[in-house]
């Protein structure tokens, strides 16, 4: 006998998900004693199970005795608002300073950083532009996956992960590596986010479109499997 219904109960009552596995763990655990317990006062089979399984207590009870326990609400259902509005912005650059992070530490070790750095190799500005060019192209599809993950996992509304996905639309993560002339100058690089008025979008359609498309599809995913479900 599982908990299947007891698991969505708890989810869609908020409880963080890792709260829910160890609950439902130690719930197992009781019922596997009980049911020894049942077989050792001469019950066998399903009859033991079933026995035991009343004596652990309904759905009801034991969702009732969980949600009532505030602490073990999970911060995206206490606070809807920060995690989906105030958190995306943040992850898309601390997901663009993976990125950007790498190509400064290889500039580091490398030596072309810095006041007195020599000019960068050709294979390095080249890597240097492919880094860029990765982190403005999945930085922020990256993040839009995270909140709906986040979503899925905790059953929160779809309107929260559409919200921070409308969101991540509307700031893009825009990073840059410069090179100056050999010998006059060293290698400068930067990362941050970009509210793009419409003519840029216009313009580099071709290179905004795939990203803009890449961060719908996790929440259109989600909208779909709900949809099968019900």
């Amino acid at each position: 006998m599982g908990f299947d219904d007891l698991r969505e109960r708890l989810l869609r009552g908020g409880v963080a998900p890792r709260h829910v596995r160890r609950y439902l763990r130690e719930l197992h655990e009781h019922l596997d004693d009980l049911t020894a317990q049942q077989r050792r006062a001469g019950y066998e089979g399903e009859d033991a199970a079933i026995r035991a399984r009343a004596r652990l207590g309904s759905d009801d009870e034991l969702a009732s005795a969980m949600l009532a326990q505030k602490q073990f609400r999970s911060w995206a259902a206490r606070a809807p608002w920060l995690v989906f509005v105030i958190l995306p912005p943040v992850v898309a650059v601390a997901i663009g300073m993976v990125f950007i992070g790498s190509l400064g530490l290889a500039g580091k070790y490398f030596g072309f950083l810095g006041t007195h750095a020599p000019s960068s190799p050709h294979w390095f500005q080249l890597l240097a532009a492919d880094i860029v060019a990765a982190c403005n192209l999945t930085a922020v599809p990256l993040s839009a996956i995270l909140f709906v993950a986040i979503a899925a996992r905790q059953r929160l509304k779809l309107i929260w992960p559409l919200i921070a996905s409308l969101l991540l639309l509307l700031l893009l993560v825009q990073s840059k590596a410069d090179f100056a002339a050999p010998g006059k100058s060293h290698l400068s690089i930067g990362l941050g986010l970009a509210l793009l008025p419409w003519t840029k979008i216009r313009d580099n359609w071709f290179q905004i479109g795939p990203q803009y498309v890449a961060i719908l599809l996790p929440v259109l995913w989600l909208w779909r499997r709900r949809l099968a479900k019900v």
